[in-house]
Protein backbone atom coordinates (compact mmCIF):
# COMPACT_ATOMS: atom_id res chain seq x y z
CA UNK A 1 0.00 0.00 0.00
CA UNK A 2 1.16 3.71 -0.80
CA UNK A 3 1.92 5.92 2.09
CA UNK A 4 -0.54 8.03 0.88
CA UNK A 5 -3.35 5.66 1.46
CA UNK A 6 -2.43 5.20 4.86
CA UNK A 7 -4.42 7.37 7.59
CA UNK A 8 -3.08 10.39 8.46
CA UNK A 9 -3.81 10.35 12.01
CA UNK A 10 -2.46 6.96 14.53
CA UNK A 11 -4.23 7.09 17.31
CA UNK A 12 -3.29 5.06 20.77
CA UNK A 13 -5.18 2.32 22.17
CA UNK A 14 -8.09 0.60 21.57
CA UNK A 15 -10.72 2.70 23.06
CA UNK A 16 -9.06 5.69 20.55
CA UNK A 17 -10.21 9.68 21.37
CA UNK A 18 -9.63 12.02 19.15
CA UNK A 19 -9.76 15.76 19.36
CA UNK A 20 -9.72 18.76 16.92
CA UNK A 21 -7.53 22.28 18.43
CA UNK A 22 -8.50 25.04 16.64
CA UNK A 23 -5.99 27.17 18.04
CA UNK A 24 -6.22 30.07 15.73
CA UNK A 25 -5.97 32.57 17.80
CA UNK A 26 -3.25 31.52 21.28
CA UNK A 27 -1.39 29.37 18.85
CA UNK A 28 -1.09 31.96 15.33
CA UNK A 29 -1.14 35.23 16.77
CA UNK A 30 0.39 34.07 20.27
CA UNK A 31 1.83 37.12 20.10
CA UNK A 32 -1.26 39.34 19.93
CA UNK A 33 -2.92 41.12 22.55
CA UNK A 34 -6.05 39.85 23.96
CA UNK A 35 -8.35 41.99 22.17
CA UNK A 36 -6.81 40.79 19.01
CA UNK A 37 -7.02 37.31 19.81
CA UNK A 38 -10.41 36.98 21.11
CA UNK A 39 -11.35 38.88 17.81
CA UNK A 40 -10.41 36.21 16.07
CA UNK A 41 -11.55 33.71 17.49
CA UNK A 42 -14.99 34.86 17.21
CA UNK A 43 -14.61 34.82 13.71
CA UNK A 44 -12.27 31.99 12.64
CA UNK A 45 -12.81 29.66 15.88
CA UNK A 46 -15.85 27.65 14.55
CA UNK A 47 -13.91 25.87 11.71
CA UNK A 48 -12.29 22.85 12.89
CA UNK A 49 -11.85 20.33 9.78
CA UNK A 50 -9.15 18.76 11.17
CA UNK A 51 -10.55 16.18 13.57
CA UNK A 52 -9.36 12.74 13.47
CA UNK A 53 -12.43 10.65 12.10
CA UNK A 54 -10.61 6.93 12.78
CA UNK A 55 -11.28 7.05 16.08
CA UNK A 56 -13.89 5.60 18.30
CA UNK A 57 -14.67 9.18 20.44
CA UNK A 58 -14.26 12.39 18.74
CA UNK A 59 -14.29 15.84 20.45
CA UNK A 60 -13.79 19.69 19.46
CA UNK A 61 -11.68 21.08 22.22
CA UNK A 62 -13.62 24.73 23.12
CA UNK A 63 -12.27 27.40 25.58
CA UNK A 64 -16.26 27.31 26.95
CA UNK A 65 -19.26 25.50 25.62
CA UNK A 66 -21.84 28.25 24.57
CA UNK A 67 -25.51 28.32 22.91
CA UNK A 68 -23.11 29.14 19.18
CA UNK A 69 -20.46 26.70 19.56
CA UNK A 70 -22.83 23.71 20.32
CA UNK A 71 -25.08 24.62 17.35
CA UNK A 72 -22.17 25.22 14.90
CA UNK A 73 -20.47 21.88 15.89
CA UNK A 74 -24.29 19.36 16.08
CA UNK A 75 -23.93 20.94 12.26
CA UNK A 76 -20.51 19.76 11.81
CA UNK A 77 -21.61 16.22 13.21
CA UNK A 78 -24.35 15.72 11.09
CA UNK A 79 -22.33 16.72 8.33
CA UNK A 80 -19.56 14.39 9.09
CA UNK A 81 -22.05 11.93 9.84
CA UNK A 82 -19.71 11.68 13.06
CA UNK A 83 -21.18 12.38 16.96
CA UNK A 84 -18.67 15.46 17.81
CA UNK A 85 -18.75 16.59 20.86
CA UNK A 86 -18.00 19.81 21.92
CA UNK A 87 -15.43 19.73 25.47
CA UNK A 88 -13.77 22.20 27.37
CA UNK A 89 -9.51 21.64 28.65
CA UNK A 90 -10.75 21.11 31.90
CA UNK A 91 -13.19 18.84 31.05
CA UNK A 92 -10.69 16.73 28.85
CA UNK A 93 -8.08 17.07 31.59
CA UNK A 94 -10.47 15.62 34.32
CA UNK A 95 -11.59 12.56 32.31
CA UNK A 96 -8.18 10.90 32.37
CA UNK A 97 -7.85 7.44 30.81
CA UNK A 98 -4.96 4.81 30.96
CA UNK A 99 -5.16 5.70 26.51
CA UNK A 100 -4.47 9.24 26.01
CA UNK A 101 -6.18 10.95 23.28
CA UNK A 102 -4.96 12.38 20.41
CA UNK A 103 -4.96 16.33 20.23
CA UNK A 104 -4.52 17.51 16.47
CA UNK A 105 -4.19 21.35 16.94
CA UNK A 106 -4.10 23.87 13.82
CA UNK A 107 -0.81 24.92 14.69
CA UNK A 108 1.80 23.16 16.92
CA UNK A 109 3.56 25.50 18.86
CA UNK A 110 5.67 25.04 22.27
CA UNK A 111 2.90 27.04 24.22
CA UNK A 112 0.59 24.32 22.64
CA UNK A 113 2.37 21.58 22.71
CA UNK A 114 3.27 21.68 26.61
CA UNK A 115 -0.47 22.68 27.03
CA UNK A 116 -1.66 19.47 25.51
CA UNK A 117 1.32 16.87 26.48
CA UNK A 118 1.59 18.37 30.45
CA UNK A 119 -1.44 19.96 31.21
CA UNK A 120 -3.86 17.91 28.96
CA UNK A 121 -1.60 14.63 29.47
CA UNK A 122 -2.30 14.15 25.72
CA UNK A 123 -0.19 13.70 22.29
CA UNK A 124 0.12 15.87 20.28
CA UNK A 125 -0.05 16.02 16.21
CA UNK A 126 1.51 18.12 13.84
CA UNK A 127 5.77 19.19 12.44
CA UNK A 128 7.87 19.35 16.09
CA UNK A 129 6.96 22.44 18.19
CA UNK A 130 10.97 23.84 17.95
CA UNK A 131 10.46 24.02 13.93
CA UNK A 132 6.96 25.54 14.21
CA UNK A 133 8.64 28.51 16.66
CA UNK A 134 11.66 28.92 13.88
CA UNK A 135 9.33 29.07 10.63
CA UNK A 136 6.07 30.80 11.96
CA UNK A 137 8.23 33.70 13.38
CA UNK A 138 8.97 36.33 10.11
CA UNK A 139 12.29 37.66 11.38
CA UNK A 140 13.54 34.23 12.45
CA UNK A 141 12.27 32.56 9.05
CA UNK A 142 13.90 35.62 6.97
CA UNK A 143 17.10 35.16 9.07
CA UNK A 144 17.23 31.43 8.78
CA UNK A 145 16.38 31.72 4.95
CA UNK A 146 20.02 33.80 4.90
CA UNK A 147 21.88 31.96 6.86
CA UNK A 148 20.81 28.61 4.21
CA UNK A 149 21.57 30.52 1.37
CA UNK A 150 18.91 27.78 -0.59
CA UNK A 151 18.85 28.09 -4.45
CA UNK A 152 15.91 28.56 -6.35
CA UNK A 153 13.97 31.87 -4.65
CA UNK A 154 14.76 34.79 -3.30
CA UNK A 155 13.86 37.09 -0.22
CA UNK A 156 12.44 40.40 -0.82
CA UNK A 157 14.73 43.44 0.70
CA UNK A 158 13.75 44.07 4.34
CA UNK A 159 14.83 44.79 7.95
CA UNK A 160 14.38 44.36 11.04
CA UNK A 161 13.33 46.54 13.54
CA UNK A 162 11.73 47.19 17.24
CA UNK A 163 8.30 48.29 17.25
CA UNK A 164 9.72 51.54 19.00
CA UNK A 165 11.61 52.07 16.35
CA UNK A 166 9.11 51.72 13.58
CA UNK A 167 9.32 55.27 12.42
CA UNK A 168 13.03 56.06 12.20
CA UNK A 169 13.94 52.08 10.86
CA UNK A 170 11.00 52.80 7.75
CA UNK A 171 12.12 56.32 6.74
CA UNK A 172 15.79 55.05 6.66
CA UNK A 173 14.85 51.49 4.87
CA UNK A 174 12.62 53.95 2.59
CA UNK A 175 15.50 56.44 1.40
CA UNK A 176 17.55 53.28 0.70
CA UNK A 177 14.86 52.15 -1.96
CA UNK A 178 15.33 55.67 -2.87
CA UNK A 179 18.31 55.46 -3.87
CA UNK A 180 18.87 52.04 -5.44
CA UNK A 181 15.70 53.10 -7.59
CA UNK A 182 17.19 56.46 -8.84
CA UNK A 183 20.72 53.92 -9.01
CA UNK A 184 19.22 51.42 -11.94
CA UNK A 185 17.43 54.73 -13.11
CA UNK A 186 13.57 52.83 -11.89
CA UNK A 187 12.89 56.50 -10.30
CA UNK A 188 9.14 55.46 -11.95
CA UNK A 189 8.68 51.92 -9.70
CA UNK A 190 5.88 53.29 -6.91
CA UNK A 191 7.65 53.25 -2.86
CA UNK A 192 5.68 50.85 -0.94
CA UNK A 193 6.63 48.88 2.22
CA UNK A 194 5.18 45.88 3.79
CA UNK A 195 5.14 46.51 8.04
CA UNK A 196 4.59 43.22 9.74
CA UNK A 197 5.03 42.27 13.18
CA UNK A 198 7.36 38.90 13.60
CA UNK A 199 4.66 37.02 15.22
CA UNK A 200 1.43 38.27 12.41
CA UNK A 201 -0.04 36.28 10.56
CA UNK A 202 -3.39 36.21 8.27
CA UNK A 203 -2.01 40.05 7.83
CA UNK A 204 -3.01 40.74 11.40
CA UNK A 205 -0.71 42.56 12.89
CA UNK A 206 0.39 44.19 9.13
CA UNK A 207 0.64 47.43 7.80
CA UNK A 208 0.83 48.08 4.14
CA UNK A 209 1.83 51.55 2.61
CA UNK A 210 2.26 52.45 -0.88
CA UNK A 211 2.58 56.21 -2.37
CA UNK A 212 -0.75 56.71 -4.16
CA UNK A 213 -1.54 60.19 -6.30
CA UNK A 214 1.38 62.00 -4.25
CA UNK A 215 -0.53 60.50 -0.79
CA UNK A 216 0.32 57.46 1.08
CA UNK A 217 -2.17 54.62 1.07
CA UNK A 218 -2.61 52.81 3.92
CA UNK A 219 -4.07 49.11 4.47
CA UNK A 220 -4.46 47.89 8.01
CA UNK A 221 -4.42 43.98 8.70
CA UNK A 222 -5.25 43.18 5.40
CA UNK A 223 -8.66 44.95 4.62
CA UNK A 224 -8.69 46.80 1.25
CA UNK A 225 -11.78 47.73 1.40
CA UNK A 226 -11.48 50.47 4.84
CA UNK A 227 -8.06 52.19 3.49
CA UNK A 228 -6.76 55.43 4.84
CA UNK A 229 -4.75 58.28 3.15
CA UNK A 230 -1.85 60.29 4.45
CA UNK A 231 -0.25 63.22 3.26
CA UNK A 232 3.39 62.39 4.07
CA UNK A 233 5.34 59.23 5.12
CA UNK A 234 6.21 59.75 8.71
CA UNK A 235 2.30 60.68 9.51
CA UNK A 236 1.63 57.35 7.63
CA UNK A 237 4.33 55.56 9.65
CA UNK A 238 2.85 57.33 12.93
CA UNK A 239 -0.12 55.56 12.87
CA UNK A 240 0.99 52.68 11.80
CA UNK A 241 2.88 52.22 14.80
CA UNK A 242 0.35 52.82 16.62
CA UNK A 243 -2.17 50.15 14.74
CA UNK A 244 0.58 47.52 15.95
CA UNK A 245 0.87 48.86 19.55
CA UNK A 246 -2.68 48.28 20.02
CA UNK A 247 -2.51 44.48 18.01
CA UNK A 248 0.88 42.96 18.78
CA UNK A 249 1.85 42.21 22.09
CA UNK A 250 6.01 43.27 22.39
CA UNK A 251 6.50 42.48 25.42
CA UNK A 252 6.00 39.15 23.68
CA UNK A 253 7.53 39.79 20.41
CA UNK A 254 8.85 43.32 20.04
CA UNK A 255 10.32 42.89 16.29
CA UNK A 256 8.73 43.99 13.24
CA UNK A 257 9.73 43.05 9.66
CA UNK A 258 9.85 45.77 6.84
CA UNK A 259 9.85 44.61 3.59
CA UNK A 260 9.75 46.22 0.24
CA UNK A 261 6.48 46.26 -1.72
CA UNK A 262 6.75 44.21 -5.01
CA UNK A 263 4.81 44.53 -8.12
CA UNK A 264 3.22 40.93 -7.53
CA UNK A 265 1.85 39.12 -10.89
CA UNK A 266 0.29 36.45 -8.79
CA UNK A 267 1.11 34.63 -5.09
CA UNK A 268 -0.20 30.98 -4.71
CA UNK A 269 0.78 28.96 -1.76
CA UNK A 270 2.11 25.39 -1.08
CA UNK A 271 1.07 22.69 1.25
CA UNK A 272 3.44 19.45 1.47
CA UNK A 273 2.73 16.51 3.89
CA UNK A 274 5.34 14.65 5.79
CA UNK A 275 3.91 11.18 6.49
CA UNK A 276 5.74 7.62 7.44
CA UNK A 277 9.13 8.73 6.39
CA UNK A 278 7.83 10.44 2.78
CA UNK A 279 6.90 13.65 1.73
CA UNK A 280 3.63 14.24 -1.15
CA UNK A 281 3.28 18.06 -1.95
CA UNK A 282 -0.28 18.77 -2.37
CA UNK A 283 0.59 21.36 -5.60
CA UNK A 284 -0.10 25.50 -5.39
CA UNK A 285 -3.07 26.66 -4.17
CA UNK A 286 -4.82 30.09 -5.83
CA UNK A 287 -5.42 32.46 -2.84
CA UNK A 288 -8.10 34.81 -3.53
CA UNK A 289 -7.18 38.90 -2.38
CA UNK A 290 -9.47 41.92 -2.74
CA UNK A 291 -8.97 44.81 -4.90
CA UNK A 292 -6.24 46.82 -2.81
CA UNK A 293 -5.50 44.04 -0.18
CA UNK A 294 -2.58 41.49 0.17
CA UNK A 295 -4.57 39.75 2.35
CA UNK A 296 -6.13 35.85 1.58
CA UNK A 297 -10.04 36.59 1.48
CA UNK A 298 -10.05 32.34 0.19
CA UNK A 299 -8.35 29.79 -1.23
CA UNK A 300 -8.49 27.22 -4.43
CA UNK A 301 -7.26 24.52 -6.81
CA UNK A 302 -4.87 26.95 -8.24
CA UNK A 303 -6.08 27.43 -11.77
CA UNK A 304 -3.23 29.39 -13.95
CA UNK A 305 -5.72 33.08 -15.16
CA UNK A 306 -2.95 33.34 -18.01
CA UNK A 307 -0.36 31.92 -20.48
CA UNK A 308 2.08 33.44 -18.43
CA UNK A 309 0.93 32.12 -14.94
CA UNK A 310 0.92 28.71 -17.12
CA UNK A 311 4.30 28.92 -18.21
CA UNK A 312 5.51 30.46 -14.26
CA UNK A 313 3.07 27.04 -12.79
CA UNK A 314 5.27 24.51 -14.98
CA UNK A 315 8.36 25.66 -14.21
CA UNK A 316 7.99 26.59 -10.50
CA UNK A 317 5.45 24.36 -9.15
CA UNK A 318 7.51 21.10 -8.38
CA UNK A 319 10.04 23.41 -7.71
CA UNK A 320 8.24 24.81 -4.89
CA UNK A 321 7.65 21.58 -3.63
CA UNK A 322 11.18 20.52 -3.66
CA UNK A 323 12.30 24.04 -1.76
CA UNK A 324 9.71 23.58 0.96
CA UNK A 325 10.95 19.74 1.42
CA UNK A 326 14.86 21.52 1.64
CA UNK A 327 14.13 23.58 3.79
CA UNK A 328 12.14 21.47 6.29
CA UNK A 329 15.19 19.22 6.67
CA UNK A 330 17.71 21.79 7.48
CA UNK A 331 15.32 23.00 9.57
CA UNK A 332 14.71 20.09 11.24
CA UNK A 333 18.87 19.17 11.35
CA UNK A 334 18.87 22.68 13.24
CA UNK A 335 16.47 21.74 15.71
CA UNK A 336 18.08 18.16 16.11
CA UNK A 337 15.13 16.10 15.10
CA UNK A 338 14.84 12.99 12.35
CA UNK A 339 12.98 13.94 10.11
CA UNK A 340 12.07 10.27 9.50
CA UNK A 341 9.94 11.35 12.85
CA UNK A 342 7.78 14.45 11.34
CA UNK A 343 4.52 13.57 10.54
CA UNK A 344 2.80 17.29 9.80
CA UNK A 345 1.96 19.55 7.33
CA UNK A 346 3.47 22.72 6.16
CA UNK A 347 2.57 25.79 4.00
CA UNK A 348 4.93 28.48 1.98
CA UNK A 349 3.65 31.18 -0.18
CA UNK A 350 5.52 32.49 -2.60
CA UNK A 351 5.54 35.57 -4.68
CA UNK A 352 5.57 35.91 -8.59
CA UNK A 353 7.10 38.83 -9.79
CA UNK A 354 5.03 41.16 -11.92
CA UNK A 355 6.71 43.15 -15.09
CA UNK A 356 7.77 45.74 -13.32
CA UNK A 357 9.42 43.71 -10.45
CA UNK A 358 11.31 42.13 -13.50
CA UNK A 359 12.71 44.67 -15.28
CA UNK A 360 13.91 45.66 -11.76
CA UNK A 361 15.31 42.72 -11.05
CA UNK A 362 16.99 42.79 -14.69
CA UNK A 363 18.39 45.88 -13.71
CA UNK A 364 19.56 44.59 -10.44
CA UNK A 365 21.23 42.34 -11.82
CA UNK A 366 19.64 39.98 -9.75
CA UNK A 367 18.32 36.38 -10.76
CA UNK A 368 15.05 36.07 -12.48
CA UNK A 369 13.31 34.02 -9.74
CA UNK A 370 10.38 34.19 -7.45
CA UNK A 371 10.34 35.94 -3.46
CA UNK A 372 9.45 34.08 -0.83
CA UNK A 373 6.41 35.49 1.48
CA UNK A 374 5.97 33.73 4.42
CA UNK A 375 5.95 29.77 5.67
CA UNK A 376 2.90 28.73 7.69
CA UNK A 377 4.49 25.41 9.43
CA UNK A 378 0.54 24.27 9.94
CA UNK A 379 -2.52 23.63 8.25
CA UNK A 380 -3.94 26.42 6.74
CA UNK A 381 -7.60 28.10 5.43
CA UNK A 382 -6.86 25.32 2.33
CA UNK A 383 -6.12 22.38 3.68
CA UNK A 384 -8.36 22.73 6.88
CA UNK A 385 -10.86 22.80 3.92
CA UNK A 386 -9.87 19.97 2.09
CA UNK A 387 -10.05 17.83 5.56
CA UNK A 388 -13.44 19.11 6.09
CA UNK A 389 -14.86 17.82 2.79
CA UNK A 390 -13.20 14.77 2.53
CA UNK A 391 -14.86 14.13 5.99
CA UNK A 392 -18.28 15.45 4.61
CA UNK A 393 -17.60 12.72 1.45
CA UNK A 394 -17.13 10.09 4.24
CA UNK A 395 -13.55 9.10 2.59
CA UNK A 396 -10.87 7.96 4.47
CA UNK A 397 -8.67 10.86 5.64
CA UNK A 398 -5.14 10.18 3.63
CA UNK A 399 -3.08 11.97 1.21
CA UNK A 400 -4.74 10.49 -1.39
CA UNK A 401 -8.10 11.57 -0.29
CA UNK A 402 -6.63 15.11 -0.02
CA UNK A 403 -4.84 15.05 -3.53
CA UNK A 404 -8.67 14.04 -4.86
CA UNK A 405 -10.67 16.94 -3.50
CA UNK A 406 -8.04 19.34 -4.96
CA UNK A 407 -8.48 17.59 -8.57
CA UNK A 408 -12.31 17.63 -8.24
CA UNK A 409 -12.46 21.66 -7.38
CA UNK A 410 -12.36 23.20 -4.07
CA UNK A 411 -12.93 27.11 -3.33
CA UNK A 412 -13.33 28.59 -0.12
CA UNK A 413 -14.41 32.20 1.49
CA UNK A 414 -13.30 33.20 4.37
CA UNK A 415 -15.27 36.23 4.48
CA UNK A 416 -18.36 36.22 2.37
CA UNK A 417 -20.42 39.54 2.77
CA UNK A 418 -24.25 38.64 3.68
CA UNK A 419 -26.69 41.36 3.06
CA UNK A 420 -28.32 42.82 6.19
CA UNK A 421 -31.60 40.64 5.78
CA UNK A 422 -29.74 37.60 5.69
CA UNK A 423 -29.52 35.48 9.41
CA UNK A 424 -26.42 33.36 8.86
CA UNK A 425 -27.94 30.48 11.18
CA UNK A 426 -30.83 30.62 9.27
CA UNK A 427 -28.86 30.23 5.99
CA UNK A 428 -26.80 28.18 7.38
CA UNK A 429 -29.69 25.38 7.61
CA UNK A 430 -30.61 26.00 3.98
CA UNK A 431 -26.98 25.37 2.90
CA UNK A 432 -27.45 21.95 5.21
CA UNK A 433 -30.35 21.25 3.60
CA UNK A 434 -29.66 21.76 -0.05
CA UNK A 435 -26.07 20.44 0.11
CA UNK A 436 -27.84 16.88 1.14
CA UNK A 437 -29.28 17.01 -2.45
CA UNK A 438 -26.46 18.31 -4.30
CA UNK A 439 -23.95 15.98 -2.98
CA UNK A 440 -25.90 13.03 -5.02
CA UNK A 441 -24.12 14.69 -7.90
CA UNK A 442 -20.28 15.44 -6.31
CA UNK A 443 -21.16 19.28 -5.68
CA UNK A 444 -20.92 20.66 -2.17
CA UNK A 445 -21.78 23.61 -0.07
CA UNK A 446 -20.59 23.81 3.39
CA UNK A 447 -20.38 26.44 6.38
CA UNK A 448 -17.74 26.67 8.22
CA UNK A 449 -18.20 29.89 9.86
CA UNK A 450 -22.17 31.04 10.72
CA UNK A 451 -20.76 34.65 11.23
CA UNK A 452 -21.88 37.72 8.50
CA UNK A 453 -19.21 37.41 6.60
CA UNK A 454 -19.63 33.75 6.54
CA UNK A 455 -16.84 30.99 6.06
CA UNK A 456 -18.12 28.81 3.17
CA UNK A 457 -16.40 25.95 1.18
CA UNK A 458 -17.38 24.72 -2.08
CA UNK A 459 -16.32 21.70 -3.65
CA UNK A 460 -16.79 19.42 -6.83
CA UNK A 461 -18.83 21.74 -9.58
CA UNK A 462 -17.58 24.96 -8.19
CA UNK A 463 -20.10 26.97 -10.78
CA UNK A 464 -23.19 25.40 -9.82
CA UNK A 465 -21.79 25.63 -5.86
CA UNK A 466 -21.90 29.33 -6.75
CA UNK A 467 -24.91 29.54 -8.63
CA UNK A 468 -27.02 27.41 -5.77
CA UNK A 469 -25.20 29.72 -3.17
CA UNK A 470 -26.01 32.81 -4.58
CA UNK A 471 -29.90 31.71 -4.72
CA UNK A 472 -29.40 30.58 -1.30
CA UNK A 473 -28.50 34.16 0.12
CA UNK A 474 -31.42 35.61 -2.19
CA UNK A 475 -33.92 33.82 -0.28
Amino acid sequence: MSFRDLPLFTIPGQHKRAVGFHNIGSGVLRASHTTTIRMIESHYGARCGHIPLNACEHFALVTEHTLATSSHIAYLSRLLEQKVQPITGVELASNVQEEPPLIVPYINTPETERYIQQDLAAQSWGLPSSMVHILKNKADFYQLLDELQLEGFQVPDYTVAVLPELVPATLRFLAGLEDLLHEVGMTDYPSGVVIRGAESDGNYGCVLLSEYQQKILAIVDGDGLHPFLYPDWATALQDAQTHLEQTIDPFKEPRIVISRMVDVLDSPGLSLVLHEQQVASLGWNGQLQRDGSKACAGTSSYVAATPQLERWQAEYEELTALFLEKLLRCTAQRCGIDVATITGLANLDIILPGPQEQHLQKLRGLPPLPYLAECNPRWTNYTDAIMTVIGAQQRPQTISSMQAVIREGIFTYDKYVLPAHCDPYQLRDRIAERDAQLKQQGTRIICRMPNNPMGLILAGNLVQAEQELSRLVGL
